[in-house]
């Protein structure tokens, strides 16, 4: 049997005391706010994936920095990473979402209107003492470029 888990990525995106979030158009989620993210390609580091699904889903431009936590089931592992606003308004993708917007993060943390497991991650971060794990310089040199990573 082999591993079937799926990797998923997100961020967590706050800027001018706002966070990035998506109206989500089906599943379990429908109707509510959450952080974008999204399934890893064959091959791409988690990271990368949740830039990309940030600017897929939103058209925002973002950096992924320290992990801000992880996420596993029985089927999937989620990364979700907390980003640095770079460029771009908010839109929706018209497809996954039906909205994209940066919310209030008073609002976001108060409205039923978002997702409970955002609205978790999104208090974990902004609480000063939490411990946050940050991207190592070491790099085990028996793996390619950009194939290994340490977070501490």
């Amino acid at each position: 049997m082999g591993n079937s888990r799926k990797l998923s990525a997100s961020c967590i995106v706050i800027k001018d005391d706002k966070v990035l979030l998506v109206k989500h158009t089906y599943g379990a989620a429908k109707g509510k706010y959450l952080i974008p993210g999204g399934f890893s390609e064959e091959g791409e580091m988690p990271q990368m994936t949740a830039e990309r699904e940030v600017l897929e889903e939103t058209g925002v431009k973002v950096k992924a920095g320290s992990l801000a936590a992880v996420r596993f089931t029985t089927q999937e592992v989620w990364c979700i990473f907390l980003a640095t606003y770079i460029e771009g308004e908010p839109a929706s993708d018209n497809c996954e979402n039906e909205e994209a917007v940066f919310m209030p993060i008073e609002e976001a943390l108060t409205s039923e209107q978002v997702v409970e497991t955002s609205r978790e991650l999104v208090k974990a971060v902004l609480d000063a003492g939490k411990e946050i794990l940050r991207l190592s310089e070491y790099v085990n040199p028996k793996f390619e470029d950009g194939t290994w990573q340490l977070f501490l």
